[in-house]
């Protein structure tokens, strides 16, 4: 047999493999009620739907009963807070306490808006430090604020002649959609991070910034596109003398796509 065919399979099978998790980024599992937990259960973290004035976090250890943690920022007027379902896991350090463990928490903050013929939300990620041992949770400070994700639907038929000219697209659609990775291993306090973004407009021709209804579109153009400019990835590393994550380098002004 052609050995061109034979390693054909493998290619795929190696094409299809799930990803390798991520030993930094740990996806959080449903645990009892609307609790999400470490895989091992050893940590359970819920937001209240409606929270205090300042926001709550009701953490609960292995051993020992849940406890309210105040979050370290006001959200903002209308803002709805919702945890992110992940903890980033920070390496052991020299003295650390026998079953002591450090993570980052996550809190994304969404602003949402509604207008004639549409509407949008835009959020953002906070990541907290937390601190666990097997009896007690700590919540400490605000160390990344970084745009998080965006969905914006905006009106673009007001006549039949644009309803023709649009082909029946009468919606311009953007979104914006980030993740967070363990980046490069480094010496440092805090491990680095991978950010990386993805923004679309559709039609693929739909510019926020101007009056798209009165562009006469192609069958091609009803297509999902993505931009270029607000679709990148940029490095974190904490900065001690800041108290936060940094950017590598400058992030774009990507507020067309997560600005309601």
């Amino acid at each position: 047999m052609d050995a061109r065919l034979m390693l054909l399979p493998l290619l795929l099978a190696a094409a299809q493999a799930p990803a390798a998790p991520d030993p930094l980024v740990v996806a959080l599992v449903a645990g009892e009620g609307d609790r999400q937990c470490l895989p091992d259960k050893s940590l359970c973290l819920d937001l209240p739907a409606v929270p205090e004035a300042g926001g709550r976090v009701q953490a609960a250890p292995r051993s020992g009963e849940a406890g309210d943690l105040s979050l370290p920022f006001v959200p903002r007027d209308g803002e709805t807070l919702g945890l992110w379902p992940h903890l980033v896991a920070i390496p052991p350090h020299d003295g650390a306490a026998p079953g002591s463990r450090r993570y980052l928490m996550g809190i994304v903050a969404t602003q949402s808006a509604m207008y004639s013929g549409g509407g949008g939300t835009g959020s953002r990620l906070h990541l907290l430090r937390l601190d666990a041992s097997p009896s007690i949770v700590s919540l400490g400070d605000e160390v990344l604020d970084i745009v998080w994700d965006g969905s914006l639907t905006i009106r673009a038929c007001f006549s039949e002649a644009d309803r023709k000219n649009r082909r029946e697209a009468c919606h311009d659609e953007y979104s914006f959609t980030a993740a967070l990775a363990g980046g490069p291993a480094e010496a440092g306090e805090l491990p680095v991070l991978t950010y990386r973004s993805v923004a679309t407009a559709y039609p693929r021709t739909s510019r926020r910034s101007q009056d798209n209804s009165e562009l006469r579109l192609q069958a091609a153009d009803l297509v999902r596109e993505t931009d270029p400019r607000c679709s990148y990835e940029r490095t974190l590393r904490y900065n001690p003398a800041t108290s936060r994550y940094e950017m590598d380098r400058p992030a774009p002004d990507c507020s067309d796509y997560t600005t309601p």
